[in-house]
């Protein structure tokens, strides 16, 4: 299956238009759209079905419907085994859709309305018999909360003993915000249409999605996708999802005649009594992405420990750091909240700085350092988790967490620099509100330290002189395959498998 429209990722309302600018500029109509996706789901059906039975195909009455009308018609001529299950009264469902039904029943397709809280044990037989069920319920265009018979369907279909795929998106997942209203479907795997939409990722539609497969293509031109934005998207001017091919452009091959100042020099300052931990991870992560100098700063109560520990990096007392000279510095791992004359300096310097930790706590609680941090012409990198966001926007992390994306876009706002939104799926946000989302990453990533390693490895990536469009989501992305990797269990063993992973790219 060939990528739809690129890595894009809209809101329902941005699909919507899409679906109408195509109908109207690009001369398709419903059916045809629809005969492409149901083409899409049945190539899917056949490919992750677990044997050669009865796939069972649910629906309800809107678009997502006559796609699987289609999809059951294409299998029929297959002699693959098909029932579709509406769940509504066939007589409800008109227009388009209807006209599907009418070419599904020529083709001999068996179709099963169950409308009823009195239908369960029926549909419960048909589950029992299924290899695969598919779920046509609803698509992304759901408002309402779903309950009564709809409800029990889907509790029935998320009990089923076989895999669920879900027709673009898990029906009772909001396609926007990814919370789940009333109730939703727990979907194995998920064909995305046209387009990969927010709620597979945000709230609780990660976990209802499954494996996401590539979007299917429609005939929606990318250049559709990409009109959404500037027409109908006043929040966002870009949001996409992170892929191989932006990491593999951050790490090409390395010259012959490369030196280690061809790959920059980064400063961290770092580290505070019974802190000693948080700047040599963060270094770690800067060799690990191949930075060519690495430098800490820290205070003098500290600087025998770090100075005898980290052998591969160049450890200075802080008041006599030449750090001027860095093409990047990295700030707040294991700080505390005593640094904020550093900090000043930091941000009144024209170097790249990555803000993490404690001095994003600090940045929280001052409006001087605030202030500088907005009138700054070098780049700079926040790097919250959402505890640090809540601060830093004086909210709780349960608000943040609600909606990551709002929430990443207000920090943009308030602070004018980029945003790495740390957590499952990490986001990413610059300036200019171009958004993008890392896909990759595990729980096991949740223990203390992994942040550091994230806080260094972006601060090397941009030391090296790579574009920030690439460079930060590269390192987030990385970070995140490293850490879905076996074997690990402390943050200080990330760092071989960083590296590991780059090498594996620059040998493909």
């Amino acid at each position: 299956m060939t990528k739809a429209n690129g890595n894009s990722i809209l809101t329902s309302e941005q699909m919507r238009m899409a679906d109408q600018y195509t109908m109207d500029h690009d001369g398709f109509s419903v059916t045809e759209l629809m005969e492409r996706a149901g083409q899409a789901i049945a190539m899917a059906s056949n490919k992750h079905k677990l044997d050669g039975g009865r796939i069972v195909i649910v629906v309800g009455k809107g678009n997502n419907a006559g796609d699987g009308f289609v999809a059951a018609r294409l299998l029929r001529k297959q002699q693959v085994p098909v029932t579709v299950i509406p769940l509504l009264p066939l007589d409800t469902i008109t227009g388009h859709v209807g006209d599907q039904i009418a070419l599904a029943k020529k083709e001999g397709v068996k179709i099963r309305p169950l409308i009823s809280s009195k239908d369960l044990p029926q549909l419960e037989g048909w589950l029992n018999r299924a290899v695969l069920v598919v779920d046509a319920i609803f698509g992304t265009g759901l408002i309402r909360p779903i309950k009564g018979w709809l409800a029990e369907a889907i509790a029935a279909i998320n009990k089923a003993n076989c895999p669920v795929l879900a027709v673009d998106i898990a029906s009772g997942i909001d396609a926007t915000r990814g919370e789940i209203l009333g109730a939703a479907i727990c979907a194995d795997i998920t064909l995305p249409i046209a387009a990969y939409k927010w709620g597979y990722w945000l709230q609780q539609g990660r976990e209802h999605s499954g494996l996401i497969l590539t979007p299917a293509s429609i005939g929606i031109r990318v250049e559709t996708i990409h009109q959404m934005f500037i027409d109908h998207s006043a929040a966002v001017a870009k949001s996409q999802l992170i892929d191989m091919d932006m990491i593999k452009a951050a790490f090409p091959k390395r010259l012959a005649q490369s030196f280690k100042q061809t790959f920059g020099h980064l400063w961290i300052f770092g580290g505070s009594v019974g802190y000693t931990g948080a700047p040599k991870l963060a270094a770690m992560g800067a060799q690990a992405v191949g930075t060519g100098l690495v430098s800490i700063a820290c205070s003098d109560d500290i600087y025998p420990i770090l100075a005898a520990s980290a052998l591969e990096v160049m450890v200075h007392p802080q008041e006599h750091a030449p750090w001027q000279q860095a093409d990047a510095v990295v700030v707040g791992p294991g700080w505390r909240k005593k640094q904020q004359a550093v900090f000043n300096d930091v941000l009144r310097s024209n170097i790249i700085a990555i803000v993490d930790a404690d001095a994003l706590n600090m940045l929280a609680e001052s409006d001087d350092l605030q202030a500088l941090l907005k009138s700054r012409n070098a780049l700079t990198v926040l790097t919250p988790h959402a505890g640090e966001a809540a601060r830093l926007l004086g909210q709780s992390s349960a608000e943040i967490q609600k909606d990551r994306l709002a929430s990443v876009l207000a920090l943009v706002d308030k602070y004018q620099s980029w945003v790495v939104l740390k957590g499952a799926q990490t986001l990413i946000a610059s300036p200019q509100k171009e958004v993008w989302l890392n896909p990759f990453g595990s729980a096991n990533l949740a223990t203390a330290g992994t942040g550091d390693v994230l806080s260094g490895m972006i601060g090397g990536v941009l030391a090296g002189g790579v574009n920030p469009d690439i460079a930060i989501a590269a390192a987030v992305a990385l970070h995140g395959l490293a850490g879905e990797q076996k074997g690990w269990y402390r943050a200080g063993q990330l760092e071989p498998l960083i590296a590991s992973k780059i090498q594996q790219l620059r040998e493909k």
